[in-house]
């Protein structure tokens, strides 16, 4: 997979493919403000302490609602996203579905029409504890795949993928994630649910995973301006 240089978000179409578009955090995009996001938007913004986390999130939101101005041919800021009871966004009464996910200072928005899609960032500072994490979240075959491989890599693939397919399945973190496992060919829950999966590297080194029901293409959008 190649990842497309794009400063036009005009030029991105969502009926034909599923879109995954990644971007970093922007402070330009702060002038947008009063024209794209809603005052609870731009209240939640304001709570977040880091710099670059509220950029990245206000370059996100912003995006997003560019992206579905475009779809619906509407003004951004007119469009309605209500939250699932997992805090999650969603346009009601539509056959778009969207998913995002951030680190402090990158974004991932994946797009798919009549299809859920779910989709989850990260990237290791190292000084994450990974066996504690796998022995709390991780069932046997997805630790087993850690430990007869580059550690963390294979970490990275597991923990993205397990996050996003809680979100394409609507779901928030079950209490019990080691029963979910997203390892292998043989009692994998994303093919018992009839997901397809795709793990890749963005262009800042970060390890994204997408979650999706249909079955097409996807076109990978870095959103440079």
């Amino acid at each position: 997979m190649i990842w497309e240089k794009s400063v036009e978000i005009q030029q991105m179409t969502l009926d034909q493919n599923i879109l995954a578009v990644y971007g970093t955090g922007k402070q330009q995009d702060y002038k947008l403000l009063p024209t794209l996001l809603t005052e609870d938007e731009m209240a939640y913004a304001n709570r977040l302490r880091s710099e670059r986390q509220k950029n990245t999130w206000i370059s996100c939101h912003v995006k997003l609602r560019q992206i579905l101005g475009i779809y619906f041919n509407m003004n951004p800021i007119e469009i309605e996203l209500k939250k699932n009871r997992f805090g999650r966004p969603y346009v009601a009464s539509s056959n778009l579905f969207f998913n995002l996910s951030h680190t402090v200072s990158s974004f991932l928005i994946g797009f798919s029409v009549g299809g859920k899609i779910g989709v989850d960032l990260d990237k290791l500072s190292g000084r994450e504890d990974l066996p504690s994490l796998m022995d709390y979240a991780f069932s046997s075959a997805e630790t087993d795949y850690c430990l007869n491989g580059e550690l963390s890599e294979h970490f990275l693939k597991i923990w993205t993928l397990k996050e996003a397919f809680l979100k394409a399945a609507g779901v928030g973190l079950v209490d019990h994630l080691k029963s979910v496992n997203v390892c292998g060919n043989f009692e994998n829950n994303i093919y018992a649910k009839n997901f397809l999966q795709k793990t890749m590297i963005c262009p800042n080194g970060e390890t994204a995973s997408i979650v999706h029901q249909n079955n097409q293409s996807i076109a990978y959008v870095w959103l440079c301006q």
